[in-house]
């Protein structure tokens, strides 16, 4: 959680830095809910060792993700009313949906030969941590803004290898947690019920070792992905 206790840590320095006085600055709250739509791109690297020699094998996939985004967050208005800034957390629970690609072999008649495989990848629920800084424009009651972001979301990868020789397959899979960090832009449509669009590219890397006698595999997960969510809810 160290990334996002650091994200937190600065949105509450940079309130801390501002006037505390009624008079001078407007505190607001928000609650809401939406759909959050990623076209994603999932790059794996698979490197095998044995003994002195490596060899390395990089494949490529790409999908839509969708997931449903639950968020909360505190605005503050500077004294011009023109400038706010806000910060949040979010929950993410994303729909099952499963990025698949194929792992081709090196074929270079070395031991450690990368073998002919399946991986595929899926995220399971998120939690997340957002600092944006925005301008009221127009009649005061729509705003533009620019965020920066952090998640930890709890994912599955999965790779596996067919020996050429003798037909027989495996797969290693696993559970870990990874942390896509995150930039964008926003307009949120004022009302009853404020409606709130972003647009925001999402990066993340996660590294997995197994290891066996006279054998190490390495796995590298790339993601990233354009996201576009819209967000209805509360502001109190």
């Amino acid at each position: 959680m160290t990334r996002i206790r650091l994200l937190a840590l600065v949105c509450a320095s940079s309130a801390a830095l501002l006037p505390d006085s009624p008079s001078r600055a407007q505190v607001s709250y928000s609650l809401g809910l939406g759909p959050e739509i990623t076209w994603r791109t999932v790059e794996h690297t698979k490197t095998v060792t044995i003994g002195g020699g490596s060899s390395t094998s990089t494949s490529a996939a790409s999908g839509l993700a969708l997931a449903a985004r639950m968020f909360g967050a505190g605005h503050m208005d500077l004294s011009d009313g023109s400038l706010q800034l806000s910060g949040g957390i979010e929950v993410i629970v994303p729909a099952r949906r499963v990025v698949e690609g194929t792992i081709s072999p090196t074929n270079s008649g070395n031991p450690h030969d990368v073998w002919p495989g399946r991986w595929d990848f899926r995220d399971g629920i998120g939690l997340g941590a957002t600092f944006r800084v925005g301008r009221h424009v127009g009649d005061g009651s729509r705003r533009v803004y620019g965020l920066i972001g952090a998640r930890r979301m709890w994912s599955e990868f999965a790779t596996g290898g067919t020996n050429p020789e003798t037909g027989i397959a495996g797969e290693d899979r696993t559970r870990l947690a990874r942390w896509p960090m995150s930039v964008g832009a926003g307009l949120t449509l004022g009302g009853r019920w404020p409606t709130d669009l972003r647009v925001t590219y999402t990066r993340s890397t996660t590294d997995w070792v197994v290891t066996q006698p006279g054998l190490r595999l390495d796995y590298r997960y790339v993601t990233s992905g354009v996201a576009l969510s819209v967000g209805i809810g509360k502001i109190h």
